[in-house]
């Protein structure tokens, strides 16, 4: 009896030992249960829609002119300078980088500035007269009593020192304009006009010569512009009584009159007597 007993509980015994250590292997050797998040990671991702932040559209130009390639902006840029146009932002921080043309689309269209900023580097001489043809131009500055003042470097490189023949006076003239003096002079050198009746010398007609460079405003006026004594291409005679309109109908015999259809305006000069300024005879560009 006892013996059966024995043997009925090792039996049972053994039973139990089979059945823990086959619970165990199967908890231990099969895969585990399918989470969400490893179906979700298995599946093919979906491309995320465009945000309105990292979309950017231009409208199409209707004006071929003004395209040029933009360039990105820097907050953190110096300011441009007064009376240019900035250009509009683009997105990114990078450094302004120039963009060489036909690398935009062509519907890209930018605003263009169109200032005229002097960029001279000479602070002392601010402003920049007007281009006036082969004479060209010049920076100067104001000083006082509708004087002005102009780059020296301009000066040198552009108004010479002549000796007009007749009155054997050395003047100032540009370069330029240097034997058109030289031509009017020589005119009136060898040059012969009839005056009331006799024949007199061109040269006895001049009673004085008034200036030829002399950099200032016209009349002296500061309001005005840049007179063309400026560039060295004018010159005044007879000035005490020729700040004037001169009538040839009536004054025939007048000798500014005269000096212009015997010598200046053969020199290729212009007369100031349209605007009653008698005395004055320039080159014009």
């Amino acid at each position: 009896m006892q013996k059966r007993f024995l043997r009925n509980t090792v039996a049972l015994s053994l039973l139990v030992g089979l059945t823990l250590i086959a619970a165990w292997y199967v908890h231990n050797t099969s895969p585990p249960p399918s989470s969400p998040a490893s179906v979700e990671a298995a599946s093919p991702k979906q491309k995320p829609a465009d945000s309105p932040k990292s979309k950017v559209t231009t409208e199409p130009s209707h004006s071929s002119s003004d395209n040029i390639a933009a360039q990105p902006t820097n907050e953190s840029a110096p300011a441009k300078p007064a009376g240019t146009s900035p250009l509009p932002s683009t997105v990114g921080t990078s450094a302004a980088k120039p963009v060489e043309p036909g690398s935009l689309p062509s519907n890209t269209s930018v605003e263009v500035s169109r200032s005229t900023f002097n960029t001279y580097s000479n602070p002392g001489y601010p402003y920049l007269s007007k281009e006036n043809g082969p004479f060209g131009q010049f920076h100067y500055r104001d000083t006082s009593g509708g004087r002005i003042e102009i780059d020296p470097e301009w000066v040198a490189a552009n108004i010479v020192t002549i000796v007009l023949p007749g009155l054997n006076r050395a003047v100032e003239v540009h370069k330029e304009a240097a034997d058109n003096f030289l031509a009017a002079f020589n005119y009136i050198q060898n040059g012969t006009a009839v005056v009331n009746g006799r024949e007199v010398s061109l040269l006895s007609l001049i009673r004085s010569m008034d200036g030829t460079f002399v950099s200032r405003h016209v009349n002296w006026n500061p309001t005005r512009g840049l007179s063309n004594h400026s560039w060295g291409i004018a010159i005044d005679i007879n000035a005490a009584n020729h700040f004037c309109y001169v009538n040839p109908a009536s004054e025939p015999d007048d000798p500014n009159l005269i000096l212009w259809e015997k010598a200046f305006k053969p020199a290729g000069f212009s007369w100031g007597n349209s605007y009653n300024d008698s005395m004055h005879f320039e080159l014009l560009d």
